[in-house]
């Protein structure tokens, strides 16, 4: 459990915060990452820390905001509750802590105008440079469509079997006048029969049946492939490009997050800042609670 500053912290934000930084990484890196969570939760435990030491510092700096900022702000929260039906009894009850969140983000949004000067902006220099820093973000991947036969690695026969009828089919498959779908048709072990795969975008280039999918020029037919307790065999019947979006049509969203990358710049240069002089501690949480 960790204390910052003689402030207890909530255990479940660190498990949060946690589980979004491993699930994040292992969606990037197409990996489960288990070996690694050491090292995810430290990053946790500093982030949350983090953002602690900021919002002490907000508070201190801004201790007190007045009813005049705060009312148009709470009118605004309840009518967007009261559009998604909640009650007023409800609303009621929760007044304290909609006033609560209202003062503490009001706080932040006037720490970080201190912190840029008010120059909370973004150039065209800075979101151009976004744009390429990121530009795999914007790339839609390429696609392929395929026929599909595969034949289940079992017991009822002998794999060295199997594999020797999938190269048969491979021999019929290549001739000038062969149908391919009629010989998925026929030969398919899949129990529903399905032969058209539909696009598979190729999100997972060390898959091996992606990686020969998309080694494949539209109308060839695959060599035999293992994977997944079954061998397959696959005929590419359409073919799409990566694409990228182009910059101007996504400029809003791109300058959105260029200002956003600026705001969390300038607050981790004050959060290393606070680091300096804070006392961060990890607690034993049983004997906080006896406490």
């Amino acid at each position: 459990m960790l204390r910052v500053n003689g402030e207890l912290i909530d255990p479940n934000l660190v498990e949060e915060t946690f589980s979004r930084i491993k699930t994040e990484a292992e969606q990037r890196l197409q990996i489960s990452c288990c070996e690694r969570d050491p090292e995810f939760q430290e990053q946790a435990e500093r982030e949350v820390a983090d953002s602690i030491l900021i919002a002490q510092e907000a508070e201190k700096r801004y201790p007190e905001i007045s009813e005049d900022e705060i009312t148009p702000k709470l009118k605004e929260m309840i009518d967007l509750y009261r559009e998604h039906g909640a009650s007023w009894e409800m609303l009621e009850a929760q007044r304290d802590m909609m006033r609560h969140e209202i003062s503490a983000s009001m706080r932040m949004d006037k720490l970080i105008t201190e912190l840029t000067g008010g120059d909370e902006l973004a150039t065209e220099e800075e979101i151009d440079a976004f744009y390429q820093e990121h530009i795999n973000e914007y790339r839609s991947p390429a696609e392929a469509r395929s026929l599909h036969v595969m034949k289940n690695l079992n017991e009822k026969l002998a794999p060295a079997d199997v594999f020797a009828r999938m190269c048969e089919l491979r021999e019929e498959a290549l001739q000038e006048d062969a149908d391919f779908e009629k010989i998925c048709e026929r030969e398919t072990d899949k129990t529903s029969k399905e032969i058209d795969l539909g696009w598979i975008p190729f999100d997972r280039p060390t898959n091996p049946f992606e990686s020969v999918l998309f080694s494949l020029r539209e109308g060839e037919v695959s060599p035999v492939i293992s994977y997944e307790h079954a061998l397959h065999l696959i005929k590419i019947t359409g073919l799409k490009q990566a694409e990228t979006a182009p910059m101007e049509e996504i400029r809003e969203e791109l300058e959105q997050r260029t200002i956003a990358r600026k705001k969390r710049k300038v607050l981790q240069t004050l959060a290393e800042e606070l680091r300096k002089d804070a006392t961060i501690e990890t607690v034993d949480y049983s004997e906080e609670m006896e406490e």
